[in-house]
């Protein structure tokens, strides 16, 4: 844990020179779904394609949420009024952004501490991961698993929710990855994923592209857009620089 204004150093907006007595409160949690907030979270209210999670951000206060970042339209739609009375609601130019360093900071840069291959492409990334998880075992080398079918490494599994998690869940899982031990974090990287920005801070050690077929157009304007959405995972902010290795 750390004080709110310790987390917030991490973002580039100034919000950690504030005064409001919220940012001297430990902050216990991350949260980016306001019903799911409890006393001590923090509320990132994340945009959707319909829905700005920022307008939700008196739920999250009310339900125990120390303070909550929100986009600057939410912000303005729903201002939180001013004085010493007033909850801590900051907004924040670039949510997605600040999510994933927010997260990353929180879980105390658990990628940083895990060599993490990442794997994008329409066809083959569960086959792809499963085998890399499977040459890494058996060379005595632990490996966490991240993708469609389940999260997993050994005395853990879980059912996935999304093939690629949201940042704050994706810190939290790769932090308990390193926790039990493992040396490697396998991760599906879907295009979504790498379009919404969840992995974000995630230095990948390896970064493997299967292929690229018609799909997700529901999604991305084009197979074009489709396509630069997965080479994200090859260039900064993804892959932050650190990619050494590439695989097609």
């Amino acid at each position: 844990m750390m004080k709110l204004r310790a987390l917030l150093s991490v973002l580039p907006e100034g919000l950690s020179n504030l005064e409001h007595p919220a940012l001297e409160v430990e902050v216990t949690g991350l949260k980016t779904n306001s019903l799911a907030c409890k006393p001590g979270d923090l509320f990132i209210g994340m945009p959707g394609t319909r829905v700005d999670g920022g307008d939700f951000w008196s739920g999250a206060i009310a339900a125990g949420a120390i303070a909550a970042l929100v986009s600057p339209a939410a912000y303005e739609k729903y201002p939180p009024g001013s004085g010493a009375a007033a909850p801590c609601v900051l907004p924040v130019a670039d949510i997605v952004q600040a999510c994933a360093q927010l997260a990353v900071c929180f879980y105390d840069h658990p990628g940083q501490q895990l060599q993490l291959v990442g794997v994008t492409g329409t066809n083959g990334k569960t086959t792809t991961t499963h085998l890399i998880e499977f040459f890494l075992n058996q060379s005595s080398q632990t490996a966490a698993l991240l993708g469609t079918l389940y999260t997993r490494w050994p005395g853990f599994q879980q059912t996935a929710q999304h093939t690629t998690p949201f940042a704050v869940d994706l810190q939290a899982q790769l932090a308990a990855a390193r926790a039990a031990g493992c040396q490697w974090g396998v991760m599906e990287v879907s295009s979504h994923a790498l379009a919404q920005g969840r992995v974000l801070g995630c230095p990948f050690e390896v970064a493997v592209f299967t292929n690229l077929t018609q799909d997700h157009l529901d999604f991305h304007r084009d197979m074009k857009d489709y396509f630069a959405a997965k080479a994200a995972l090859f260039h900064p902010p993804v892959s932050t620089g650190a990619c050494r290795h590439q695989w097609r």
